[in-house]
């Protein structure tokens, strides 16, 4: 029963190292804020000053704490608008490269914003690994929305890029929140080599207790 638990362990640990995709900096809270005014900065495509992404597609806001425009977000101090507070497309966007696992499927989550005051519905698109899909914003709601989104996609490389572009909206498209999660482990993952030595060293010492408890008993009868 413990032998089975220690390999259960040991082939768990594999599966999560193996299948890990961390997104960096998915709220937008890392990077060089550097704003004119109105605690938003505009970034160009091909800027990477949101620490972990590049900008693609057209401009977009960075928006912080203490904008005029009556915005928050979802949670922490930093959120991106993809319509660059600008009316109708084409729209902004960012993308990242992550670690993957080829055959592994993975769960993209975000928040997407929007507001009555600026337009509706907000729309925007992600795509990662051949997959995209776009999703959009309820019809009604209020000023300043949040609502949480998913996606899957199966990775076919060691490498992923994982984009989101504004597909359509007024003055605001709102993003915050990213991350990345394994949906699923590949079957039959292989371990790597240390993690072999653990689990090895693991059924060892359990060997070794097992023995000793033999010993006690035969010692007693």
């Amino acid at each position: 029963m413990r032998l089975n638990h220690v390999l259960s362990v040991a082939a768990a640990l594999v599966a999560a190292g193996a299948n890990a995709a961390t997104v960096t900096n998915g709220g937008f809270e890392l990077g060089s804020f550097a704003p004119p005014a109105q605690a938003t900065m505009t970034l160009n495509p091909g800027s990477t000053a949101i620490t972990g992404w590049q900008v693609v597609n057209d401009s977009l806001a960075w928006i912080g704490v203490g904008n005029p425009w009556g915005l928050n977000a979802h949670s922490g101090s930093f959120f991106l608008d993809l319509s660059d507070y600008s009316a109708g497309a084409p729209f902004g966007g960012i993308q990242q490269v992550l670690p993957t696992s080829a055959g592994t499927q993975y769960e993209v989550a975000f928040y997407l914003g929007s507001s009555n005051f600026w337009g509706r519905p907000a729309s925007l698109t992600v795509s990662a690994a051949g997959s995209n899909a776009t999703f959009v914003s309820p019809l009604s709601g209020t000023d300043d929305d949040w609502e949480l989104h998913t996606m899957a996609f199966t990775a076919i490389a060691e490498t992923t890029t994982l984009s989101f572009v504004g597909a359509s909206g007024v003055n605001y498209i709102g993003l915050d929140d990213v991350s990345v999660s394994a949906a699923s482990t590949p079957p039959n993952p292989t371990p790597e080599p240390a993690t072999i030595g653990l689990a090895l060293a693991g059924l060892c010492a359990l060997g070794y207790a097992s023995r000793r408890k033999s010993s006690r008993v035969q010692a007693r009868t």
